[in-house]
Order: structure tokens, then C-alpha cells, then sequence
């Protein structure tokens, strides 16, 4: 049986467990835990324990054994929470995120076991603190619908646990196996006996095969208390009908039980005496009970408060039956799809809408308007198709955000710093491929702002600061990108001897420009740091290149603001999406180039006074905007056509610019494909396109664009 898929929901499932017990955890530093959180972090631990029970990952269920029984004092306030646990519970987390994701490709070292039972040592000063009441605190923690089995004085009292089992029909489908948890019984006693009750379609040809069909009857003898035998099914019981009856439960419960199961009354008790729980004579005293709650007439015999209960009725009881029970009728549904089937959809939906351009423009010159009404329909449904599927790959990046809570609190640890991370935006949605890609980026700006940016607590004191330092990382939408702000508020970055830096390397000479940007693009040159000394955090000059490199792939850009002794600001725009884009469609001879649509502000006619080489700027409505030829950068044959020349004024950030085109062909949504390996390294192209004709058009890259030009222009005025 191929366990691949299973055990990747339990990879996925068991990350998100982890982070959400890891945010929890750095709560604690400031706030002491509440029950609830508490509880969180025990069910996390818990169902990581259970679910690596299935598999047989012992290093990873014997890890959590004690790591739960901790949790379990802690929220049952038999251990009192104290700040030492905050960082023992940490290094827990971290070593159990390393278990469960190695042991699922092999044995784990016994270095780390070694490592891990350290951790565990840790631990015990406080479990020996809890000694005999946490099974005290558990005992009387029972739910209260099963507090009266105590009270119960019937002359008949079951010998063990009686487990009745009917997983859901579609549990397989939700990668479970039920077999799977009842061996895990075994761990905790011995089942004395077992039956199985099947509920398989007369028909055969409505049989399913990948359908769960059995329920099961256990007989269970074990010294652990209710609570330890339930944890056994905790992973499975929101997919199933489970209800454990304790040893000394009396003839009612059993009646009580029978009333909510789907088997008929008798089958139940025949059932319940052959696996050992009734005997000949309590089965008839149970047979007694049962038609005392038919007929209404309470006997002697029978308990002082008894209800009527009626007998089973049709399949709408039934815990398999599709009929949504009242508790799970407000349930949102969920459903985990492999991320490459996503990217194979919108990559399909976006060949669809090249089609359906092209297919539009051919309709456009014919005089059928009904077949152009219907091609306008066409293209409008198909863009809300292209924007469902675009959106099933949409992340809010707040996730992305959390973990640099952990490194943050890490780092000034190491430094010596007390550091405050805020985060904002945090519902701010983007492509979950370009997150994925935005992690290196990102951990490097921040690990940067913490040992470059900000100041130990006695240097901040000294300048009138607030001891604590800030790292701010804010997210939000702008014209069409996504705009990620890493903002701090230390030392900020010296220009000065960022040039000298740069002059020292040979990378500049000369006097320090105005430009802000000129001084700071220095800092992206592999190899320049301006760190004094070599830290285990930075200091080689290795980092910063690397993050410009990696935001260029994403088709994004980087500027650095930076004000001494206040801060600074790192920005990053990213589009929302390397799938499909919109683009703006303009020609140059005979070829064709693509303008994110984002960027464009508006187009204008291009005037002869507007021709001269040596005025390089365009007045626009009293204001001077630079302004480049694409026919300069990419040499096209002419279409031999008369030219009426344009501009199309674009935005990079802050700043405007204008390229010049000779035709204008309007909107075009188009997918993006990536360059070949020989054209990596092109400036200016971010991509290609396959048009509905078959030609192929180059998605421009403005920033890179721009970049290009102010290089060549200062070769030109170097000469």
C-alpha cells in the first residue's frame, strides 16, 4: 500500500501544529498562557503522538510521551507555569519538528535520540512536582454526560472498558485506517475480545470499495483511566461515531449506548455477551431494562430516574449515513490539493485566455454581433475563471511573517539586544509561490536590521531611545503589487561610509553623488559589508546580493531609505502572481513587447519637439519626465508604415518614467514563460509570451529597464 499521500497530509498537517505551538510558546514570554492555550498546545503534541503511533515512528511517539505528560500537568494547573518552560517547550518544539520530518525517510541518529533525551531531562524536575495528580486531575475531569456512571447503584456493572467503534464511510478518503488505532490499544492493555458489525449494501453494484463499512465492538482491560484510553482515538474521532463505556458501568449506560448506535437493541446485546461484557443472567436483566423504556412502565427493578428512550430509528441516526448531524452542519469544508495541480490549472487557464484573445480579435473584424456578443460573454466568464483559480494558490503572508517572531527573539538573545518584532498586514494575500521564494530574502533583511541596524540596549539608552529596538515588517497592496516593508529603528545606514566602502573595493571613485539610491545600490555588490567585525550572524558581505537576486527573479525590485540614528527602510515590490499577467501590447517595427499593466499610468502622442537627442525629457503637465526608445534597446526592422510615435508614461515606486513606442495595441492578459538559460542574464526582459498569432512578445522589465539605461548613460558622459 503506497502511504505517500497519507504521510504528506501528515507532514503538512504536523508543520502547521508546530508553528501554531510555537507562536503560543513566544506569547508566553510576555503573558502567562491561558487554558486555552494551553490546551492548544497539548492537542498539537497529542495528535503528532497519535498519528505517529499509526506509522510506527517510535522515536517521535516516545519523544512526545513525556512532552505531553508536561503539558498535561500544565493544563491542569498541577504544575505551575514558569518562565523556564517557555524555552525548554522550545527546544521540544524544534526537536520534534526535526523527528517528525526525518523519521519519515529513515532511522533517526542516536546522537539526536541522545539530544532529544536531554531535552527530556529538563522536564523532569517538574513532572517529579506533579507526582500522583495529574491521573487525580484527569479522573474527575470526566465529561460530565459520563459523571453519572459513579452514581450509578445497579447490581450489574460491566468487568472492563467497552469500546463501541463505527468510523465514517468516507474515513479512508481522509487517509486513516482505523485498524491502525485500535492496535494502538494495545500500547495501553489488551483487548480481551473483538467483534466486528458490517454494514455492506445488499446490492453489490452500489458497493464501494473505497468505502468503510464495519464498525467494531471491543472488549478493553487496561489500568489507564477513561481520558488515556480516549486520547487513543483523539485523531480519529472527528471522523467517526466513538463512545467508551468505563469498567463499573451499569445496565443503563449500556441501554443508553444502545439507543445511539445503529444495530438493532438484541444484535447489540447478543454482541455485547459473546465478546465477554454481559453474561447469560445481565443479559436478560438488560433485555428487561430495554422493553421497561419501550412499554414506559418503570419497574421495581429499575433505577429511580429513568428516560424514555426510543428505539433506532431510520438511517437518518445512522453516524455513517450522508446526512449532516446539527453539529457539523455549520462546518467549512476543506480540501488539501497537491500545489502542482494548482499550477498545472492556472497554467492551462492561461493558454485558455491567449486562445480566447486571439479568437476575440478575429471576431472583431467580422459583422456577426451575435457571434460577437457571445465572444464577450465568453471572455467575461473565462476572466472569473482565471481569477477563482488564481486566487486557489493565494496565501495571506501573516503565516510567512510568524516565524520571524522565533528568530527575532533568538537573535537578540545572541546579540545582546531586546528586540520587538511587529508585524502588519498580515492578511495581505500573495502568490504561494513567491512566498515560498520570499523566505531566504527575508530572513537575511531581518537577521541584517538586528545585528547591523539596531543598537544594544545602553547605546539606545545613550541617545535618548527606548531600550527595546523595533524591527517592523508590514505588508500591503499598491497599483496592482504587493509591497513588503522591513523597517527598524536604529543606527540607519551611514552613506558616507557606505562610498568609502565602495572606493575601498574599486567599485566607484569619485566624490559622493546626491542620489540617495546611487550610495545605497552599493550595498547589493557582493563582497562590500560595512559590519566592523565578523559576526555568527553576518559581517562576510555575503547576503545582500543575493537578496537583490532573488527579488529580480520574482520580477520585483528593492530601494533602501535610511535616516542616521533613526532607521531604516527596506521595500520590496512583488507582484501578485508569476503566472498570468496583464500587460500593455505596443509594437516597434515589426515586434511586439509586453508593459505590466500595473506600471502604466497613460499614454500620449509623441510631438517633434519631442524628437531632439539631446532632451532626453518629456513636459508633461508642467513637470519633466525622463524618457528612453525601445528601438534603441531592441533593433527591430521597420514595417515600412508611417510612424506616429507614443509615449507610455510608467510608475517604478515613486518614480515616472516614458517609454517610446510606435504602436499602441491596447490591453492583453497573457501567461508569462519563462527565458531560456542563454537569455538569463538579458537586463530589461523579465520573460516572454506566445501571442494568438503564434508570435512571440517580451514582457519588459522596467526596473531592470531603467537600471540599464542610467548605466549606459553614465558610460556615455564617462567617455
Amino acid at each position: 500500500m503506497d502511504l505517500t499521500e497519507v504521510i504528506d497530509a501528515y507532514l503538512v498537517e504536523s508543520e502547521e501544529f508546530l508553528r501554531d505551538m510555537e507562536a503560543i510558546l513566544l506569547r508566553t514570554e510576555v503573558t502567562t498562557p491561558s487554558d486555552e492555550d494551553l490546551n492548544a498546545i497539548f492537542r498539537a503534541v497529542h495528535t503528532i503522538k497519535g498519528t505517529a503511533g499509526m506509522f510506527g515512528f517510535e522515536s517521535t511517539v516516545k519523544f512526545t510521551h513525556v512532552v505531553e505528560n508536561l503539558l498535561d500537568g500544565l493544563r491542569s494547573h498541577n504544575i505551575p507555569f514558569q518562565t523556564e518552560l517557555t524555552e525548554i517547550l522550545l527546544n521540544a518544539k524544534d526537536h520534534l519538528s526535526y523527528l517528525v520530518f526525518e523519521e519519515t525517510k529513515g532511522k533517526i541518529p542516536e546522537t539526536k535520540i541522545s539530544f532529544g533525551n536531554s531535552i527530556l531531562e529538563k522536564m523532569k524536575p517538574f513532572l517529579k512536582e506533579s507526582n500522583g495528580e495529574v491521573t487525580t486531575k484527569s479522573e474527575g475531569s470526566s465529561p460530565p454526560a459520563e459523571s453519572k456512571l459513579t452514581k450509578q447503584k445497579s447490581s450489574f456493572e460491566i468487568p472492563a472498558y467497552l469500546i463501541s467503534f463505527r468510523p465514517n464511510r468516507n474515513v479512508f478518503s481522509q487517509g486513516l485506517d482505523p485498524i491502525s488505532f485500535i492496535g494502538y490499544l494495545k500500547k495501553l492493555g489488551s483487548i480481551r475480545s473483538l467483534k466486528t458489525v458490517s454494514e455492506i449494501p445488499n446490492n453489490l453494484n452500489e458497493f464501494d470499495p473505497e468505502n468503510c463499512y464495519l464498525g467494531f465492538e471491543i472488549h478493553f482491560v487496561s489500568d489507564s483511566d477513561l481520558e488515556s484510553v480516549r486520547k487513543v482515538f483523539n485523531f480519529i474521532e472527528n471522523d467517526s461515531f466513538l463512545h467508551i463505556l468505563p469498567p463499573e458501568a451499569g445496565l443503563e449506560d449500556l441501554c443508553d449506548l444502545s439507543g445511539q448506535l445503529p444495530e438493532e437493541e438484541i444484535l447489540l446485546g447478543n454482541l455485547w455477551k459473546e465478546i465477554g461484557i454481559l453474561t447469560d443472567v445481565s443479559l436478560i436483566q438488560y433485555l428487561e431494562e430495554l422493553k421497561t423504556r419501550k412499554t414506559g412502565i418503570v419497574s421495581n427493578t429499575n433505577l429511580s430516574t429513568t428516560t424514555t428512550s426510543p428505539a433506532p430509528t431510520s438511517e437518518s441516526t445512522h453516524p455513517n449515513s450522508g446526512i449532516l448531524s446539527p453539529k457539523d452542519s455549520g462546518k467549512s469544508s476543506t480540501i488539501k490539493v497537491d500545489s502542482k495541480r494548482i499550477d498545472n490549472l492556472i497554467n492551462r487557464v492561461g493558454e485558455l485566455v491567449v486562445s480566447c484573445a486571439n479568437m476575440n480579435q478575429l471576431i472583431g473584424n467580422m459583422e456577426d454581433s451575435n457571434l460577437q456578443e457571445s465572444s464577450i460573454l465568453a471572455m467575461r466568464l473565462l476572466n472569473e475563471v482565471r481569477e477563482i483559480s488564481l486566487k486557489l494558490r493565494m496565501v495571506p503572508i501573516g503565516d510567512s511573517f510568524q516565524k520571524y517572531t522565533r528568530t527575532v527573539r533568538d537573535l537578540g538573545k545572541e546579540l545582546g539586544k531586546d528586540i520587538r518584532l511587529i508585524t502588519e498586514g498580515n492578511e495581505t494575500e500573495l502568490d504561494r509561490n513567491i512566498v515560498d521564494k520570499l523566505g531566504d530574502p527575508l530572513t537575511h533583511l531581518v537577521r541584517n536590521a538586528c545585528d547591523h541596524g539596531l543598537e544594544t540596549p545602553e547605546e539606545r539608552e545613550k541617545k535618548g531611545k527606548p531600550k527595546q529596538g523595533t524591527i517592523k515588517l508590514n505588508a500591503f497592496h499598491e497599483a496592482g503589487s504587493v509591497v513588503i516593508e522591513i523597517t527598524d529603528d536604529g543606527n540607519g545606514i551611514q552613506k558616507e561610509k557606505v562610498w568609502q566602502k565602495g572606493i575601498d573595493k574599486g567599485l566607484v571613485s569619485g566624490s559622493m553623488p546626491d542620489s540617495e539610491e546611487e550610495v545605497f545600490q552599493l550595498l547589493f555588490h557582493p563582497g562590500l559589508s560595512t559590519a566592523s567585525q565578523i559576526t555568527n550572524v553576518s559581517g562576510r558581505g555575503v547576503g545582500l546580493d543575493v537578496v537583490l537576486q532573488n527579488i529580480e527573479s520574482l520580477r520585483g525590485n528593492i530601494t533602501v531609505k535610511s535616516t542616521p540614528n533613526q532607521g531604516s527602510r527596506f521595500i520590496l515590490r512583488l507582484p501578485l502572481t508569476l503566472a498570468i499577467i496583464d500587460g500593455f501590447l505596443v509594437e516597434v517595427g515589426n515586434n511586439q513587447f509586453i508593459i505590466p499593466m500595473d506600471m502604466v499610468l497613460e499614454c500620449l502622442h509623441f510631438t517633434d519637439e519631442n524628437r531632439a537627442e539631446t532632451n532626453q525629457f518629456f513636459a508633461l503637465r508642467g513637470s519633466l519626465i525622463p524618457y528612453l526608445r525601445l528601438r534603441d534597446y531592441y533593433p527591430s526592422e521597420s514595417n515600412d508604415q508611417n510612424l506616429r510615435e507614443n509615449i507610455v508614461i510608467v510608475r517604478n515606486g515613486e518614480k515616472k518614467a516614458g517609454i517610446v513606442v510606435e504602436r499602441l495595441l491596447g490591453e492583453y492578459q497573457t501567461v508569462i514563460k519563462p527565458m531560456g538559460s542563454v537569455f538569463r542574464h538579458v537586463k530589461g526582459v523579465s520573460g516572454s509570451s506566445i501571442l494568438g498569432n503564434g508570435n512571440v512578445a517580451l514582457i519588459i522589465d522596467i526596473p531592470s529597464l531603467f537600471e540599464r539605461t542610467i548605466t549606459l548613460e553614465n558610460e556615455r558622459l564617462n567617455q
